[in-house]
């Protein structure tokens, strides 16, 4: 893929307390927040996006008079595609980076490209199980595989790219290291995903809390490497910590983060509720408990496999504590009932 200067460069903000952000548009969901520091041996990215943005990560760089050169220190706070993916590729231009991330994650994924062939398997598994009419079905599964032709389509434009994901300092829970002259923290935050860690920025109380909040809601990809139960933990757990700023992976910096995460808590039991009481009026299915719990406008845009994955986690909750059951339908088709 050839790397080069896109028409619209994205804005390198200083939000204070030493930290940049940069805000790059993606296909397919909703733009990703790359925070930079700048340390006395090079830049400090935590995240660094889509294998797509690459040219608008560079751009950005050099409104400030920075290349892929002046990177020295890359961490990672979870291996979805919109926060990692551009490291297959960006490793090739940026020589002198280490790369941090869970180590489990450094140990268990390997090929990313084969990794996301997975994803994209239980992706389609949650539609099947979510729509019953066929030609829905048929049109939401080809327009799932058109989004992903395109990402692996962009990495097989480049020569440069290696699928083998790169961690050179894998992370456990609580760990502290010194990059570039600055001290950070590490948590080991799992529920939206398996491998999720929290960068901490000790001197200045910033929690990067990558994707455990986005916009005041969760995202929890049940199907795929998310659990209910480790994300409530991680939340509790989190309400002990000594944050001061909290800035997200996705939208704006969260204002009140103790706030916030007690209304994210408080909105999952609401949610929980509400499935219950649909299926106490009778039999419903996946799409329709989605439906009723986040609205239909979530069908456009990439938010619906997010969407459908948070409600059906409550759903294998629900039924791991009895309360409904699932009937399996063919083709995958699942519908839920309450216990009585």
């Amino acid at each position: 893929m050839k790397v080069t200067i896109p028409k619209r460069i994205p804005e390198m903000e200083d939000i204070g307390d030493g930290v940049f952000k940069i805000v790059l548009p993606q296909p397919f969901y909703a733009p990703n927040n790359i925070y930079l520091y700048e340390g006395n041996d090079g830049l400090i990215l935590i995240d660094s996006g889509y294998i797509e943005s690459i040219p608008m990560l560079q751009a950005s760089l050099k409104t400030r008079g920075f290349s892929f050169k002046d990177i020295r220190h890359i961490i990672y706070t979870h291996n979805h595609l919109d926060h990692i993916s551009s490291a297959l590729v960006l490793k090739s231009y940026a020589r002198n980076v280490t790369y941090y991330g869970y180590r489990a994650m450094a140990d268990g994924v390997g090929n990313y490209l084969e990794s996301m062939l997975l994803f994209e398997e239980a992706t389609e598994d949650l539609f099947h199980k979510a729509f019953g009419d066929k030609e829905e079905l048929a049109r939401i599964l080809a327009e799932s595989r058109k989004g992903w032709r395109q990402f692996f389509g962009k990495f097989g434009e480049t020569k440069k790219g290696d699928p083998v994901l790169r961690i050179d300092v894998p992370i456990d829970h609580n760990d502290s290291l010194e990059l570039g002259g600055r001290l950070f923290r590490f948590l080991y935050t799992p529920g939206h995903n398996l491998y999720h860690i929290t960068p901490v920025d000790p001197e200045s109380g910033i929690y990067f809390s990558g994707d455990l909040i986005i916009a005041n809601l969760t995202a929890i990809y049940s199907e795929m490497d998310g659990n209910l139960g480790d994300y409530y933990f991680t939340l509790s757990k989190l309400l002990e910590e000594p944050i001061k700023r909290m800035l997200p992976a996705h939208g704006s910096e969260i204002e009140d983060p103790k706030k916030t995460i007690t209304l994210v808590k408080k909105t999952l039991s609401i949610l929980e509720k509400g499935v219950l009481r649909r299926l106490r009026e009778g039999e419903s299915d996946l799409k329709v408990l989605m439906e009723a719990a986040i609205g239909k406008k979530v069908h456009n845009g990439g938010h619906l496999p997010t969407a459908l994955g948070l409600v059906y986690s409550i759903i294998q909750k629900l039924v791991l504590e009895g309360q409904i059951r699932i009937e399996k339908r063919d083709n995958g088709y699942e519908v839920f009932h309450i216990v009585s």
